[in-house]
C-alpha cells in the first residue's frame, strides 16, 4: 500500500509531466513545416513558383513575432507570387462573453501590416477573406484599406492578370454568402493558365463548369488537433474530414472537386494553441508548363 508521502509524491510528478507535455504540445504548435509541391499547371508558358500562407489567425495566440518568421520563410524561397488564403486575423469563440476578453489580449493590427508589409514577390501579394475575418467586420474594413498600402492586393469576387500566361482570382468566404466566382472569372481569356483563390474548400463545387485549372484553400487546419484511430475530433467543413489538407482530384474521394485543388493546413490556430498531428505548414509550389 502506497504511504500518504510516497502518493502525494508520484501525484507530484504526474503532474509536472502533464504540465511539461501539454507545455511541450503548446510549445511545438508553434513551429512549422515548409512543404514543397512540383506540378503542371495548364496554360503557363514558363514554370513560376507560388508561396501559400494561410490561417495566420493574428491575434490572441499568433503575435507578430510568428508572422514575421513565416515572412523570412516566405522571402527565403524567393516566390514569383504570394497567396494568402484567409483568416487573417483571429475572431476568437462566438461567446458574447469571451469577446471583450479576446479584445482585450489581441495585439494591435500594426503588427501584423508590418509582417505582411516585409513579404516580397515581383508578381506581387494576394491575399483573400476568411470567415474569421468576417467575423470582425471593423477590422474587415480596415485591413481592407491598409493592406493594399503595405503591399499585399486583397482579391474579393476579382481577378487580375499577373502575368501575361497566369490568371489570379479570389472570392469572399463562403460562409459570408458573398463568395462570387463568376464575377471573379470575368477578366480570364481561354488557354492561359488560371489560379483561384478559395478560402473554404467546401466552396469548391460551385467551380463546376468554370474556368480554373487549380483552387488553393485553407481553412480546414489539417483538423488542429488529429488522434490516431479517431482522426479530427472536429472540422468547419460540410464533408467533414474529407478536406483536412493536401492535394484533390475531380472524380476522387468523398467530396470529389470538379476541379484539382490543394488544401494548406494553414500557419495559426483558433480557440487554442495547439495543434497535435496537424503541423502547421507553408507551403511552396513550383508550377511548370505541360508537356
Amino acid at each position: 500500500m502506497l504511504s500518504r508521502r510516497r502518493f502525494l509524491t508520484l501525484l507530484g510528478l504526474g503532474g509536472v509531466a502533464l504540465s511539461g507535455a501539454s507545455a511541450l504540445a503548446v510549445g511545438s504548435s508553434f513551429q512549422f513545416q515548409i512543404n514543397r509541391h512540383r506540378r503542371v499547371l495548364p496554360g503557363l508558358d514558363r514554370p513560376l513558383r507560388v508561396v501559400q500562407l494561410s490561417d495566420l489567425h493574428y491575434g490572441f495566440w499568433v503575435h507578430a513575432t510568428s508572422v514575421q518568421a513565416w515572412v523570412r520563410a516566405a522571402n527565403a524561397e524567393k516566390p514569383d507570387l504570394v497567396v494568402i488564403t484567409g483568416d487573417l486575423v483571429e475572431s476568437g469563440l462566438r461567446l458574447e462573453w469571451l469577446k471583450g476578453f479576446y479584445r482585450a489580449a489581441s495585439p494591435d493590427l500594426q503588427g501584423l501590416l508590418a509582417a505582411l508589409g516585409g513579404l516580397r514577390a515581383p508578381l506581387g501579394v494576394f491575399a483573400i477573406w476568411g470567415n474569421h475575418d468576417n467575423g470582425l467586420p471593423q477590422v474587415k474594413r480596415y485591413l481592407g484599406a491598409q493592406l493594399p498600402k503595405h503591399g499585399v492586393g486583397v482579391l474579393t469576387n476579382q481577378g487580375l492578370w499577373v502575368r501575361d500566361d497566369l490568371y489570379l482570382s479570389g472570392v469572399d468566404d463562403y460562409w459570408a454568402e458573398e463568395a462570387n466566382p463568376k464575377a471573379s472569372l470575368d477578366g480570364y481569356r481561354k488557354g492561359k493558365a488560371s489560379l483561384a483563390l478559395v478560402h473554404n474548400p467546401d466552396f469548391w463545387d460551385f467551380y463546376q463548369d468554370l474556368p480554373v485549372h487549380l483552387l488553393l484553400s485553407g481553412h480546414t487546419h489539417g483538423g488542429q488537433v488529429y488522434l490516431p484511430g479517431i482522426g479530427a475530433p472536429w472540422t468547419p467543413s460540410h464533408y467533414q474530414q474529407a478536406y483536412l489538407g493536401g492535394w484533390y482530384s475531380p472524380g476522387l474521394g468523398p467530396a470529389s472537386p470538379p476541379v484539382p485543388g490543394f488544401v494548406s493546413r494553414g500557419l495559426g490556430m483558433t480557440v487554442l494553441p495547439l495543434r497535435i498531428n496537424a503541423p502547421a505548414e507553408l507551403v511552396v509550389f513550383d508550377f511548370i508548363p505541360e508537356g
